[in-house]
């Protein structure tokens, strides 16, 4: 029945070994720890003495009442998840190393069966997983005292009076487990060992030539095994790596603003942790916050980066600098003409300072507007218009004005009028007559093509006609209604009587000379 347990909790413990390990999921266990690896279990024997090696007997732990325990301790390192080396002791007692099966007098109960030995094994989780299989190799040294046997027959066995030496013993270490981790810092673990010892009789007292048990020996060497089990905990806090987990400040900038910027790490990383600062313009700072301004305007990189005894960590942002807002400034605004006619297009212009972008907007008072920074513009009508132009950028909208005064257009023969017709009365007359019509319509055309030509209707009197003044007041009224009676504004008019003629003229030849009214041009 003991042998069918033995070989069922076997067959379990190999099912771990190999299917623990896809039945949970990865988790994280501490490195760059010293640990502390207290543990217990029983011990068993293989070797010269052994009555039946190999067939895992369990009469051999009921050897004179003794029972096979194995305790000890180990202390070690942590290099990685995987890997660790420990220097253990073990104190065990193998009773077993005693076991004839034809002794009739000999008894464990009167020679030493326990043994101490040092240890320094190197273990490798073959996974990360909550439960990992693992092997370990490495050395031992076994200390302690045991009966020396002498070749068969020994009479000792049937006295029990045999010989007793201290003997040390060395050799491999080779074990296999199985590692249930609980938390991060602690883990519980059942394994088996065999120590391999050397020389055959350090720890049996017997050099494997032969036994009364085996007359063919063991082997060259003997097995101090151990199945235990026990905790694991790490005594030191493990190393952290340090983390940049979040980079937060302003993504937008303009030049000569501060910006404060942030960075957040992992809280248990291992102390102490140093901040560095990139700004992307060849400046930099220290600490988890800083604040800075940029000079010119660009796309800058930010980094963080953090960094702890073993490990280093980056974060990057992005911060585009625009230039400081210059409010927009209309520092001139001209015109290419103040006056123009109704044919002729006038080329706007304006000195403009401030940041980019600006935008324009002329509004030419005629109800016609433009967006173009120089714009031109002909008025269809002749009157005087308020031109406005505003510029807005990021500082907001400012606004000028200038006055322009449109006229007609007239024809450049206009320009190069310098006399018109006269015409004539009869004596002490101020009636038009027909020669006289047909003078002024000629003059008429003119004013009608000449739209910015004005003129001064003067009236004269003749020597010896009655009333001069008044006379010549009325010829040059009539003169002046026959325009405008043709349409010509009363504005482009000035009438005047000049009284009785003083001197002589050049105007036609006779007296009717000074019956006369005079169409100058003005301009």
């Amino acid at each position: 029945m003991k042998q069918h347990l033995l070989r069922g909790a076997l067959f379990f413990f190999a099912l771990l070994f190999i299917f623990g390990d896809a039945a949970f999921a990865q988790s994280a266990r501490q490195e760059g720890v010293v640990y502390l690896r207290p543990k217990i279990g029983v011990s068993y024997y293989l070797g010269d003495n052994e009555k039946s090696p190999f067939t895992f007997n369990f009469d051999a732990y009921e050897v004179d009442g003794k029972f096979p325990y194995a305790a000890g301790l180990e202390i070690g390192y942590q290099f990685n998840p995987r890997y660790s080396l420990g220097l253990g002791f073990t104190f065990s007692d193998y009773p077993i190393i005693t076991q004839f099966s034809d002794a009739t007098s000999f008894s464990s109960k009167d020679h030493p069966t326990t043994r101490a030995s040092i240890q320094l094994a190197a273990r490798y989780l073959l996974s990360q997983g909550r439960i990992a299989p693992y092997v370990q190799a490495g050395l031992h040294a076994s200390f302690g005292k045991t009966a020396v046997f002498e070749a068969p027959p020994s009479a000792c066995l049937t006295t029990g009076a045999c010989p007793e030496e201290s003997r040390t013993g060395f050799g491999p270490l080779l074990g296999i487990g199985l590692d249930f981790m609980l938390s991060p810092r602690a883990s519980f673990f059942i394994e088996t060992n065999a120590n391999i010892t050397f020389p055959d009789d350090a720890a049996d007292g017997w050099d494997g030539k032969g036994s009364v048990a085996k007359p063919g020996g063991f082997g060259p060497a003997d097995w101090l095994n151990s199945a235990t089990l026990g905790f694991k905990f790490n005594i030191t806090k493990p190393f952290v790596p340090v983390q940049v987990l979040m980079l937060d400040g302003p993504s937008a900038r303009v030049t000569g603003e501060n910006g404060t910027y942030t960075g957040t790490t992992n809280a248990d990383a291992t102390q102490p942790v140093t901040y560095a600062w990139d700004f992307g313009d060849g400046t930099s700072a220290t600490g988890l916050t800083a604040t800075h301004q940029w000079g010119q305007p660009g796309t800058y990189t930010v980094t963080l980066t953090a960094a702890n005894k073993k490990s280093s960590d980056s974060r990057s942002m992005t911060v585009a600098v625009t230039a400081a807002c210059q409010a927009a400034e209309i520092v001139t605004m001209t015109a290419s003409t103040m006056s123009p006619d109704t044919q002729t297009a006038v080329a706007f212009s304006a000195n403009v300072r401030g940041t980019a972008p600006l935008t324009y907007r002329w509004d030419f008072g005629d109800g016609q507007t433009s967006t173009e920074a120089s714009p031109r513009h002909t008025y269809a009508t002749a009157g005087t218009y308020t031109v406005t132009l505003e510029v807005t950028n990021c500082g907001g909208t400012v606004r000028r004005t200038v006055t322009v005064t449109a006229v007609p257009y007239e024809a450049a023969i206009c320009r190069e009028i310098t006399e018109m017709n006269s015409v004539y009365f009869g004596n002490n007359s101020s009636t038009l007559t027909a020669e006289a019509r047909a003078m002024l319509q000629e003059n008429l055309e003119i004013l009608q093509e000449c739209p910015n030509l004005n003129v001064r209707i003067e009236g004269y009197a003749a020597p010896g006609e009655r009333n001069a003044q008044k006379l010549s007041e009325d010829r040059a009224r009539a003169v002046e209604q026959f325009y405008r009676d043709n349409g010509i504004a009363a504005s482009r008019m000035a009438t005047s009587g000049k009284g009785r003629v003083a001197g002589m003229t050049s105007k036609k030849e006779g007296a009717n000379q000074y019956r006369r009214v005079d169409t100058i041009p003005v301009r």
